[in-house]
């Protein structure tokens, strides 16, 4: 497909500059800059384009002062473009580091910010002195610092450019053209860095991760049909081998990873049992749908129990025919075409947007369990004689905390990550969810929950900014994991009670019509019979009649 190649390992630039797409956004991008970024934005733009965006950049002047900076008006990106070999005389690391954070100071970090690190490696002779003595030392320091920025700044990330230059050694040096324009990064270095800025950063600053990979068997996860081989006749390749590394990875790191082959379920359970050298295991798995059954069926039965849209999975498949179809049937879904060596798809897969983790994900293994509590959960509700008693016979609890810092990560994820029960649809930045925290106008609410199957976790948040006897309910989110057990009417009733013995009289409900978050706006209508505060309390309270679930407010900011 045109489109994979962009994603494959091995880049040239006449091939892919014809590319288009029709984007949908426009991104405003400002490079602060002392290095030439005209050569990047050259080559970015079929990348963006394969995001459906075009970028729009607007540039400073070649200053290394960093002169006051200025992102009024409608920026989406900060790029910081630099050439770190001009300070290397003048300023040692950390000196400099701190000089930056005065700089940073000055710009909105509400706004996803980019700068780039400096590759340790161009000049042969430096493998005749210690780190200590050469300019390595100096710019290994410098990076290890550069990175640390992000414990500070919470919507920075790093460009890495010493990671990819150093995978490509000294070609990725052009020691003419550092000559000529005073940039030193040959045109692959560059290549590779524009598809890494516009197709795994980008997208992981403004966008929504996706959240699970559904994936065939046959000459995708290995080599061979199973089918017609048999066990002991498919071979693990050294690509298929990477490539279940990979998979491994992002499924530790919070990717959900499923199974839809054309092969008979008892081969399939066999084979994952007694492959002993594959590195995925048949509990990698969330389901695993092994039929005869059209893979558009499958996938959509997988995301209804998965309790996701589809548009947030990923479909790979060495079978150009069944791509086709799956896109034909579910027009949301993502798709990637596998090679039979596997390892293209390595590279196609790494290269892939919205999979990039800027962050560890600790709770992976808590929403696999869940995901899999639900199937228990959906047996116990068929077997009850009516809700409340399916509600009684689950126990749950939940917890409702305020102002509790520690899940100010989480707050940002539920933002990005849910799409159903976003009634906003806000995407607030890391930055913004730190900076409405330190408001003392906001009260920012998250929502715990756990019964008899499994401890969930953080599954809700409600955003609140009080102005006089008002509360505007600016973002209402919920992990659609927790939906169907009215957690979030039980919340609500909850907070808007505290809300209410604290003077506010109304409620003002932000809500955004969105492509999927229907859900969350059928609720609102629901609960929402006027602005009076009391009026939505009562309507809750109907609702709520024998409700069974053991609710309690956890004040962070009363207990400090």
């Amino acid at each position: 497909m045109q489109k994979d190649i962009l994603l494959n390992n091995e880049l040239m630039f006449r091939k892919i500059k014809g590319y288009k797409h029709e984007y949908t956004q426009q991104l405003i991008i400002k490079v602060e800059r002392t290095l030439p970024f005209e050569y990047v934005s050259k080559m970015i733009t079929p990348f963006l384009s394969r995001i459906e965006k075009e970028g729009i950049f607007s540039y400073s002047d070649y200053d290394t002062s960093i002169p006051i900076l200025s992102t009024n008006g409608e920026v989406d990106i900060v790029l910081f473009w630099m050439d770190w070999r001009l300070y290397m005389d003048k300023m040692e690391p950390k000196p400099l580091l701190e000089w930056l954070k005065t700089r940073l100071s000055e710009v909105d970090t509400s706004k996803p910010i980019l700068i780039n690190n400096w590759p340790t490696f161009w000049e042969l002779e430096e493998k005749q002195y210690a780190a200590s003595v050469s300019k390595r030392g100096w710019i290994y320091e410098f990076n290890y610092l550069l990175e640390t920025l992000k414990d500070e700044f919470n919507n920075i990330e790093i460009i890495d450019m010493n990671l990819f230059a150093s995978q490509m050694g000294m070609s990725s040096y052009d020691a003419r053209n550092d000559e000529v324009s005073n940039y030193p990064l040959s045109n692959q270095l560059t290549l590779q860095l524009a598809r890494h800025i516009a197709l795994n950063l980008i997208p992981a600053m403004l966008e929504p991760k996706l959240k699970a990979i559904v994936l065939d068997l046959d000459n995708t996860l290995y080599n061979g049909v199973l089918g017609e081989d048999g066990i002991e006749g498919i071979q693990l390749t050294e690509g298929h081998v990477q490539l279940q590394r990979v998979l491994k990875r992002m499924k530790e790191n919070g990717i959900l990873l499923a199974l839809s082959s054309k092969n008979n379920e008892q081969d399939v359970s066999e084979m994952l049992e007694k492959c002993k050298d594959f590195l995925l295991y048949k509990d990698d798995f969330t389901f695993i749908e092994a039929n005869w059954n059209s893979k558009a069926d499958n996938i959509r039965l997988m995301a209804e129990k998965f309790n996701f849209d589809v548009s947030a999975m990923l479909f790979i498949d060495d079978n150009p025919a069944e791509i086709a179809h799956v896109k034909e049937q579910i027009p949301t879904i993502h798709t990637l075409m596998a090679d039979a060596t596997g390892k293209e798809t390595v590279h196609r897969l790494l290269n892939y947007p919205y999979l990039y983790s800027r962050k560890k994900d600790n709770s992976a293994d808590l929403r696999q369990k869940d995901i899999l509590a639900n199937q228990k959960r959906v047996e116990l509700a068929s077997k009850a004689g009516d809700n409340n008693s399916y509600l009684a016979s689950l126990q749950m609890k939940i917890n409702i905390f305020e102002g509790e810092t520690q899940h100010l990560q989480r707050i940002y994820e539920l933002g990005q990550k849910t799409n159903q029960f976003n009634l906003a649809l806000q995407r607030f930045s890391e930055g913004e969810v730190q900076k409405k925290a330190k408001d003392s106008a906001y009260k920012m609410y998250t929502v715990t929950l756990s019964d008899m199957l499994n401890d969930s976790g953080i599954i809700g948040t409600f955003i609140v900014k009080i102005d006089g006897e008002l509360a505007i309910f600016e973002e209402i989110l919920f992990s659609c994991r927790a939906l169907g057990r009215k957690v979030e009417d039980a919340s609500l009733y909850l907070i808007l009670n505290e809300l209410i013995n604290k003077g506010i009289r109304q409620v003002k409900f932000v809500s955004v019509e969105g492509a999927r978050n229907t859900p969350a706006l059928d609720w609102l209508n629901n609960i929402y019979t006027s602005p009076i505060i009391a009026d939505i309390i009562a309507a809750l309270k109907e609702k709520l009649i024998d409700y069974p679930a053991e609710v309690c407010l956890q004040n962070e900011r009363d207990n400090k």
